[in-house]
């Protein structure tokens, strides 16, 4: 598999989650059970007002967005954290109908980087699903949401899907994945549990990107909340859904046989219980595909929950698992597609930039190192010949200094004997 694929995969499979987890949401079990079955829902389900397709949620709208505000800031060359919140406003703007503000009108218009896919004119961009309240109001505001600057006290669960682009164009560096995400999840959630869990969201998607197996990628993310003094339930969760899933057997298993575990974690509605839910999800199922069956089958969060279990499973095994018609029946599935293509050539131009600063930095370290090593070499460097000639002039140096040491010696007894005798003389007259 190749790091395209867990681009793609990442995607697609997190918007199959949202998009199977959506006729779910906030379901009962035995609601879920009356209306699709003893096996409860395990397919995509068409709708007719999104022209029949399985229709995608705030979830996915905010993935993307993110996407966009990514490419937006390569595009324009400015701070990745600027992109990423021009492209919260437009969808801020697209979803309430509001008029733009003064200085960012021109952000509705098609940009430098959108020559392809513009999402703001996609009409799946425009519709408000099960929307978590309070995301809306934060963007309402003059002020930008910080970790310093609270725009209202959420800790929901909408902010974890939003960091996954941010996870896969850091692959392999979960640290810079964590801080950009916080940043990001703090423009729409002020509440630490929210933002650190973003981070840590992030964190996973980069290590797992970067090519370390789920376990792994856990114990990185481990290392960065650690250090943290306002994550303690968020690793207290986490350690549960890992106890959880490796008490299970191994196997095929039921939807249904999970449902304890996962109600002891929460319903999903918090960023903390969502992110759990997922990780014990990707752990306890070994089929990726039942692992986003099993995360949309339960009385809580469905959308969320599926949607982050499908991001993980994507990016571990790409898109090879979601079957041909649940991509084909999923409402903007072009579009995903050709975002999850677009970030990955960002992914590879950051890389390259990145490795040709590395490779820079190397070479001008050696080529100073062997000026220094060369410079020493030649101090040092004398063959055998030059090394009996060099010690032969040091011993005739010193016997010519010890030879005038003895002259003037005697010079100095001569004088003191002349002196001697001219006071006898002087006596004697």
């Amino acid at each position: 598999m190749t790091k395209k694929d867990s681009f793609r995969g990442a995607l697609l499979a997190g918007a199959c989650g949202d998009a199977l987890g959506y006729p779910l949401q906030e379901l009962s079990v035995e609601r879920i059970r009356h209306r699709f079955g003893p096996f409860g829902l395990r397919t995509l389900i068409g709708d007719s007002k999104s022209g029949k397709l399985a229709p995608v949620t705030g979830n996915t709208q905010l993935t993307l967005v993110t996407v966009d505000g990514l490419l937006w800031s390569d595009a324009k060359k400015m701070e990745e954290t600027e992109g990423i919140y021009r492209g919260h406003m437009r969808w801020f703007y697209s979803q309430t109908g509001e008029e733009p503000r003064s200085g960012q009108k021109t952000w509705m218009r098609r940009q430098p980087h959108e020559r392809e896919i513009c999402l703001v004119r996609e009409k799946f961009m425009h519709q408000r699903r099960i929307l978590e309240e309070g995301v809306l109001n934060a963007f309402a505001g003059e002020t930008i949401g910080t970790t310093k600057n609270k725009v209202n006290n959420s800790k929901g669960s909408a902010v974890l899907n939003k960091v996954v682009p941010i996870g896969l164009l850091y692959a392999g560096d979960s640290q810079s994945a964590f801080e950009l995400a916080v940043k990001s999840g703090a423009f729409s959630h002020s509440h630490p549990t929210a933002y650190y869990g973003a981070g840590a969201m992030a964190a996973l998607v980069a290590e797992l990107a970067g090519g370390l197996s789920l376990p792994k990628s856990l114990a990185a993310m481990y290392t960065i909340l650690n250090k943290l003094h306002k994550a303690d339930t968020i690793i207290s969760l986490l350690h549960m859904a890992e106890h959880a899933a490796n008490q299970r057997p191994a196997g095929v298993s039921a939807a249904w046989e999970h449902i304890e575990n996962l109600s002891n974690l929460g319903k999903g509605n918090d960023a903390d219980e969502a992110l759990a839910m997922a990780v014990y999800c990707a752990l306890a199922v070994d089929d990726p595909m039942d692992s986003v069956i099993v995360a949309a089958n339960h009385g809580g969060n469905s959308a969320t929950v599926a949607a982050l279990t499908g991001a993980i499973q994507g990016v571990r095994f790409g898109e090879k698992f979601i079957p041909a018609y649940w991509r084909d029946l999923l409402e903007g599935h072009d579009v995903i597609l050709g975002l999850s293509e677009m970030l990955y050539h960002l992914y590879e131009k950051k890389y390259r930039r990145y490795k040709k600063t590395t490779d820079e930095a190397k070479t001008k370290k050696s080529s100073k190192v062997g000026k220094k090593t060369t410079k020493t070499t030649s101090k040092k460097k004398v063959t055998p010949k030059e090394a009996d000639s060099s010690d032969e002039k040091v011993i005739e140096k010193k016997k010519g200094t010890a030879k005038k040491a003895t002259t003037k010696k005697t010079g100095e007894n001569k004088s003191e004997g002349t002196a001697k005798k001219a006071k006898k003389t002087a006596k004697k007259e």
